[in-house]
């Protein structure tokens, strides 16, 4: 068992560690920005229940301080942001927590490294794009931290530290290493918590000026704590800690210089200390990447994985990715397309596991005047989970829209208005939400020197 107390001390740890490094302050620039944002949302399903559902209106605080120094060799960014949020439901008020550091420094000439760390506490899921935590971090670029919709409102906190280095030891030729540190601490006792430990490392070698290789490698060992199930835990169902190994080898050529084809094989392989199947996974794909102008590019992967577990039959499963990102002068437009498989126990539900998936997402920016500016989203992802039995099959689809204001230079009002459908083989799985947000903010740089 990992105890709260220990966990959120190492997550502090992590946190101020960037504090710790010496920060020279020669031709150093150093600014403290701050806003305040007012919010007004509706949630018509805080349960994410089929039936009986539940909404919620909501008003937000969230005043920010945000302290950048930069000098030409290194930059460290630090922000804190309170939200005070009152529920007009429950009549009472509660404070969430959004800290966030990152320190990047150039150690020599092609030296790189960086240090980041995101402490949230929160009942919003994180996929949940109205929610203040997940704007924040969205605006931090850090999107390390995902706490599933299907969750729906519990309490909870998580904290992601991760760091890397990229080295280029050679023309166009880089090793890259990386270690990630997450820690979800749930308030529910029913909801099973976890430690997750992640180092890996990239090597890119180019061999002349048209072949290329690639090999990455990841390592995760997954420390989780029982979800309160009696029944469960003690058939040992719930001692699913895990160690997975991934590697991935790539090999490139370049067709043109603006169109490159290449192979991919990748291994992952997935160890349970309980009961639960182990299991390995392999997958064979080749794929192009094509610039068809300085706007517009295209690059597609296809192949197979197939999925051999202990106790059951070989499972395959069509391995697909594609991308499109189109720009023109006011508006950006971006396809794509996956499938495989895909390992979800880190997705913050204790039902999600291993899953035979496809999904298609789409985004759309548009610039109508100089101070107006709009978004749209549509996805739709459908799962078949394979840890259940029988196995059950999950579709979601979600769509986002959002247009913005800004006036007065320090001011913005924004309104955005997420669907999300859940359709499920188990009808207690399925659930429909309509979220508006109504946001006004202002922010501004206070001091520098």
């Amino acid at each position: 068992m990992i105890y709260i107390a220990k966990k959120q001390n190492i997550a502090w740890i992590a946190l101020a560690l960037p504090l710790l490094i010496p920060i020279s302050a020669g031709a150093a620039q150093n600014v403290l920005s701050g806003e305040v944002v007012l919010g007004q949302d509706y949630d018509s399903n805080i349960n994410r229940e089929s039936s009986a559902k539940q909404s919620e209106w909501r008003t937000t605080i969230t005043p920010g301080l945000t302290v950048t120094h930069s000098e030409p060799t290194n930059t460290f960014t630090i922000k804190y942001a309170p939200t005070v949020v009152y529920s007009y439901l429950t009549d009472d008020k509660r404070i969430d927590q959004f800290v966030s550091g990152r320190y990047d420094i150039s150690l020599a000439q092609k030296l790189l490294v960086y240090f980041q760390d995101t402490y949230i506490l929160s009942d919003d899921p994180y996929a949940d794009p109205l929610s203040s935590a997940s704007m924040n971090q969205r605006d931090n670029g850090d999107m390390g931290i995902q706490i599933s919709d299907q969750r729906g409102r519990n309490r909870y906190w998580t904290n992601n530290f991760t760091t890397g280095a990229s080295y280029e030891y050679a023309q166009e030729s880089f090793v890259k290493l990386g270690y990630q540190y997450h820690i979800l601490d749930n308030k529910d006792p029913e909801v099973a918590d976890f430690v997750k430990h992640s180092p890996n490392v990239s090597i890119l070698h180019r061999l002349n000026h048209q072949w290329a290789s690639q090999l990455d490698y990841r390592f995760v060992k997954g420390d989780f704590d029982k979800s309160g199930d009696l029944a469960a835990d003690n058939a040992g169902l719930n001692e699913n800690d895990l160690i997975t190994n991934t590697s991935d080898l790539y090999l490139y050529y370049n067709l043109t210089p603006f169109t490159k084809i290449f192979g991919h094989y990748g291994y992952s392989q997935t160890d349970f200390d309980g009961l639960q199947d182990d299991y390995n996974a392999h997958t064979m794909a080749a794929g192009t990447d094509h610039q068809f102008s300085p706007t517009l590019n295209l690059s597609g992967e296809g192949g197979m994985s197939l999925l051999q577990r202990d106790n059951f039959s070989n499972t395959d499963a069509m391995y697909l990715r594609i991308a499109l990102n189109k720009t023109w002068e006011r508006s950006s437009l971006s396809l794509s397309a996956d499938s495989g498989l895909d390992q979800q126990y880190f997705s913050s539900t204790n039902d999600q596991g291993l899953s035979r998936y496809w999904a298609v997402r789409s985004a759309f920016n548009y610039t109508f005047i100089k101070d107006v500016t709009g978004t749209a989203s549509l996805s739709y992802r459908e799962n078949t989970y394979l840890d259940r039995v029988p196995q059950e099959k999950e579709q979601q689809l979600q769509g986002d829209a959002l247009l913005a204001y800004s006036f007065a230079r320090w001011y913005q009002i924004a309104f955005r208005y997420t669907y999300i459908n859940q359709d499920a083989d188990l009808e207690t799985d399925q659930y429909d939400d309509h979220r508006i947000l109504l946001q006004l903010s202002a922010a501004n740089d206070l001091f520098k020197w």
